[in-house]
C-alpha cells in the first residue's frame, strides 16, 4: 500500500511539474522549471487563468506555428538560438517578440541564416525607394500636373514617351557638338565678336594651337546655332520643371537636377564670353575662366545617367557602387599608403640616380602608375634594389586593388538577384490587376477601369 501511495503522489508530482501545450494541434510539453527559467516573458507568466488555458484537458493552446514554438522550446532548454534553414529569419523575430524572448542568444553557426533578412530587406528598400516614382501627382488632372508628368514619367502617356526620346536625342546632339567644338575644320574666322585678331600676337606667336583655335577663330554657325539650341532646350526644361513641381525644395536638392543647373550656367556662360573675344584675348585670368566653364559643361554627360535611372539595371549598378562607398573608402586609403611606403622605398632604393626619382612626389607618381600596372615607363629603377621595390609594388597593387573590387562585385550580385525578384513580383501584381479589371469589365462594361489612380475607357 505504501509504494502504490508513493508511485501515485511521485506520478502527481512529475505531472504537475510538466506543462502542456497546444500548438495548431501539435502537443508539445516541458518542465515549469523551463518557463520559469525566462519569468519576465509570456511563458514564464503563464496560470491556469490565462484565457488559453483548457482546464478539460490541462493544456495551453496557442494559434501559433508549431515549428517556430520547437525553436522557442530548444532555446529556453539549451540556451542557444539556433535557426532551422527553412524558416526565415524575420519570422523568428516575430515569433521571439509574441512570447517576450529575447533574440541575444544566436548561436555562430546560425549567424548567417538568422540576419540574412535584414540584408535582404534593406536591399529592397533600396530598389523601392529608387523606383522611378517621380511623379508626386498620380491622376495628373491639372495642367501642371500633366506637364510634370510628362517631363518626370515616360510612361504615363505617349506624349510623355516622345518627350523622353526627344530629350535624349537633345542630350546626345549636345555631347557630339561639345566633341567636335574643338575641331579646325569646323572653325571659321570670327563672326560672333569682331575684332581684330592681329592685335594680339601674344596668341599668335604662343605656338599653342588649341589656344589660337578657341580664342581666335569661332565655330561654323551650324554648330554654334546647335549649342546654343541645346542651351535654351535644357534651360527651358529645367524652368519649367521647377516651375510645375510639387515639392520645390527637393526639385532642388536632388543631384540630377543639380547637375542640370551647373550645366546650363556654365553653357551660358560660355555662350555670353563668345561675344567677349577679345576680352579673353587681352586677359588670361578671363581666359581660364572660360576653359573651366567649357570643362565643367562636360558635364552633360551625367544627364544619360539622369535619363537612364528609368532601367533598372542602370538603377541596380548605381546603387552598387553607392553601397560601397566604404570599401571604396577603404580600398582609397590603403592604396594611399601602399603609395607613400613604395614611394620613400624606390626613392631611397634609387638614391644614386641622377636622372630619375629627384624627389619623393615623382616617386609617389611611379607608385601610382606600377600599382595601377600602367607603366607607362617615363620613370623606372635601374638598380637591383629599385628592381626588388617595383616588383613587390607591382604586386601589393593588384592584391590591394583585387580584395575590395571583389566586395564590390558581391553587392552588386547582391542588388541584382533582388532586383530581378523585385521586378518579377511587380509583373505578378501588374498581371493580378489586369486579371481584376478583366473580371470588372465583365460586370461593369460600360464603367472604367482604374489602374493606380490612371484610368481609361474599359474598351
Amino acid at each position: 500500500a505504501e509504494a502504490i501511495i508513493w508511485f501515485l503522489l511521485r506520478n502527481m508530482t512529475q505531472s504537475a511539474s510538466r506543462v502542456k501545450f497546444n500548438i495548431r494541434g501539435r502537443i508539445f510539453e516541458t518542465f515549469a522549471s523551463t518557463l520559469k527559467a525566462v519569468s519576465d516573458s509570456k511563458l514564464g507568466r503563464l496560470t491556469p487563468e490565462h484565457e488559453s488555458y483548457d482546464g478539460n484537458n490541462q493544456e495551453y493552446f496557442f494559434d501559433r506555428d508549431p515549428d517556430l514554438f520547437n525553436v522557442i522550446l530548444n532555446l529556453l532548454v539549451t540556451g542557444n538560438l539556433h535557426v532551422p534553414r527553412q524558416v526565415c529569419g524575420a519570422l523568428l523575430r516575430e515569433e521571439l517578440s509574441f512570447w517576450e524572448i529575447g533574440n541575444g542568444n544566436v548561436n555562430k553557426c546560425c549567424w548567417r541564416q538568422y540576419f540574412q533578412h535584414e540584408d535582404d530587406m534593406s536591399v529592397l528598400k533600396d530598389l523601392i525607394d529608387n523606383e522611378d516614382s517621380n511623379s508626386a501627382w498620380i491622376e495628373g488632372e491639372t495642367l501642371k500636373e500633366r506637364i510634370w508628368l510628362v517631363l518626370n514619367s515616360p510612361g504615363s502617356s505617349k506624349f510623355a514617351k516622345t518627350w523622353y526620346i526627344l530629350y535624349l536625342c537633345v542630350v546626345f546632339i549636345s555631347i557630339v557638338v561639345f566633341c567636335i567644338w574643338n575641331i579646325e575644320g569646323l572653325r571659321t574666322e570670327l563672326y560672333v565678336s569682331d575684332f581684330i585678331t592681329h592685335h594680339y600676337p601674344d596668341i599668335h606667336l604662343s605656338g599653342n594651337d588649341k589656344l589660337t583655335t578657341l580664342i581666335l577663330t569661332d565655330p561654323v554657325p551650324a554648330l554654334f546655332a546647335l549649342e546654343t539650341g541645346c542651351l535654351v532646350f535644357f534651360m527651358v526644361e529645367w524652368v519649367l520643371g521647377l516651375a510645375v513641381c510639387p515639392r520645390k525644395r527637393d526639385y532642388l536638392t536632388s543631384w540630377t537636377h543639380v547637375v542640370s543647373f551647373v550645366l546650363v550656367f556654365a553653357m551660358l556662360m560660355n555662350f555670353l564670353m563668345e561675344f567677349f573675344k577679345s576680352v579673353l584675348a587681352e586677359n588670361e585670368v578671363a581666359r581660364w575662366l572660360y576653359f573651366i566653364f567649357k570643362a565643367i559643361s562636360m558635364v552633360r554627360l551625367l544627364l544619360f545617367i539622369r535619363v537612364a535611372r528609368r532601367f533598372s539595371a542602370l538603377r541596380v549598378l548605381l546603387l552598387a557602387i553607392k553601397n560601397s562607398l566604404l570599401e571604396l573608402l577603404l580600398m582609397a586609403i590603403t592604396f594611399c599608403l601602399g603609395m607613400v611606403f613604395f614611394a620613400t622605398l624606390i626613392f631611397y632604393a634609387e638614391i644614386t640616380n641622377v636622372e630619375s626619382f629627384s624627389n619623393i612626389f615623382i616617386s609617389m607618381w611611379w607608385a601610382i602608375i606600377t600599382m595601377t600596372t600602367v607603366g607607362y615607363g617615363d620613370i623606372h629603377p635601374s638598380s637591383v634594389a629599385g628592381y626588388i621595390v617595383g616588383v613587390f609594388c607591382a604586386l601589393s597593387g593588384l592584391l590591394l586593388l583585387a580584395m575590395p573590387v571583389a566586395i564590390i562585385a558581391s553587392n552588386f550580385s547582391e542588388y541584382y538577384s533582388q532586383n530581378n525578384f523585385y521586378q518579377r513580383y511587380l509583373r505578378l501584381q501588374k498581371e493580378n490587376r489586369n486579371k481584376e479589371n478583366c473580371e470588372m469589365n465583365k460586370i461593369h462594361p460600360h464603367k472604367e477601369a482604374k489602374f493606380d489612380g490612371l484610368s481609361w475607357p474599359a474598351d
